[in-house]
């Protein structure tokens, strides 16, 4: 299992922002993903990469298309992001506040 480069800009950016996030990824022999958690004002975040996901891969052995997929309060899911977009979705919540 393998962070792709759009989830670890992200973690990086929550790291810099002093948002606490954590890591509840799990790894299987053909299935795998990368899951970053945390909450903002109250709403919570599940960004994802991995088999299955939009913008991750099909099989645990193609190729990984490196983007992200977003949950915010188990509302559908936003796939095929960027570290930013996911950034972007973060800061209205920050400001709504």
């Amino acid at each position: 299992m393998v962070i792709c480069e759009e989830m670890q800009k992200l973690r990086d950016w929550l790291d810099d922002e002093g948002i606490e996030w954590y890591d509840d990824s799990d790894e299987l022999e053909m299935f795998w993903m990368v899951r970053t958690k945390f909450a903002v004002n109250s709403t919570t975040f599940s960004v994802i990469n991995g088999v299955g996901s939009y913008g991750g891969c099909m099989f645990g052995n193609s190729d990984n298309q490196g983007l992200l997929e977003c949950m915010i309060d188990r509302n559908e899911p936003y796939g095929y992001l960027t570290a930013e977009d996911v950034e972007e979705f973060i800061e209205k919540v920050r400001h709504r506040g």
